[in-house]
């Protein structure tokens, strides 16, 4: 090694450069910290919203398919509905036609008489048709002529009162379709509503998970400011220390030289090996044991 004048004063100013690095690097260090601790706020509040937008959007997702599954009660209600009414149209017509035969047949009558007593009048004039032997041809053909105007006349009443039984048939039919059309009705209206209510929360839900979002986002627009100046921060830190490693070689350096002139001074062979050890060692040269011992005896490595 070379002997190099050392200025004491440059070692001291190269150590206070040292030491005052080393306060600005703590100073960076402390700032590094500090926005590292930030940035996990940062990361907690996004994430934090980010799983309340799931959850809402979640519950939201959850109140489509209810009010979707209340929509196919109210399509199959609905469908059930229109069968009634086509089956309500049949019968309205049946119910016409039947009023209309009744009326004809009501028209046709003659006698102002109920189907009893003409029944009862038919069974008379039958009773004297076979129990009077003295009957005359004329007075026999005056009670079959009756009997066939009263036969006529019942068959008209039979009829009339058969088609006014399926009036009436018909109308109790059409009394319970209505009844059920009513149910249905009432049981639409019922489902509609909670299909609206659940379609409200279901808006509300993903409505509220877009505010919440919007929200997320902010956090990690702040996630991604934070993170550009940590990334700064550690570029600063890194330039001050590899700063602080070369002032730090520098000392050292000097340090040596002023050692090396020292020993020197001093004629100390054993100093002039290390030197000379610490030169190979600098080379990438192997040392031998003794050499490594000088080296760690005088503090050189």
């Amino acid at each position: 090694m070379p002997t190099v004048k050392v200025d004491p004063e440059e070692i001291k100013r190269i150590k206070k450069e040292i030491e005052a690095l080393e306060k600005e690097r703590n100073e960076i260090r402390a700032k590094l910290e500090e926005l590292e601790k930030e940035l996990q706020g940062w990361i907690q509040k996004r994430d934090e919203r980010n799983r309340e937008v799931q959850g809402l959007r979640q519950k939201g997702r959850e109140y489509k398919a209810k009010r979707d599954e209340i929509n196919e009660q109210i399509k199959a209600l609905k469908k059930n509905r229109e069968e009634i009414n086509a089956k309500l149209d049949l019968l309205y017509q049946e119910i016409l036609e039947y009023r209309t035969k009744r009326d004809e047949y009501n028209q046709l009558r003659r006698l102002n008489m109920p189907a009893n007593k003409i029944q009862e009048k038919i069974e008379k004039l039958e009773w004297e048709l076979q129990t009077n032997p003295k009957i005359t041809q004329e007075r026999e053909k005056q009670i079959v002529d009756q009997i066939q105007v009263l036969a006529t006349e019942l068959e008209i009443i039979q009829q009339a009162d058969r088609f006014h039984k399926k009036l009436v048939e018909a109308r109790k039919k059409v009394d319970q379709l209505k009844k059920a059309r009513r149910a249905i009705n009432l049981e639409i209206q019922k489902l509609a509503n909670q299909s609206q209510q659940f379609h409200e929360m279901m808006i509300k839900s993903f409505n509220q998970a877009d505010e919440v979002k919007k929200e997320a986002d902010q956090y990690h627009a702040k996630v991604i400011e934070v993170r550009d100046k940590i990334r700064e921060v550690r570029r600063q830190l890194r330039d001050l220390e590899k700063k602080i490693r070369e002032y730090d070689e520098r000392h050292k350096e000097l340090i040596a030289y002023r050692l090396v002139a020292r020993m020197r001074a001093r004629k100390d062979s054993s100093f002039e090996k290390a030197v000379d050890a610490l030169e190979k060692f600098k080379k990438g040269e192997k040392l031998t044991l003794d050499e490594l011992l000088l080296l760690q005896r005088y503090n050189l490595v």
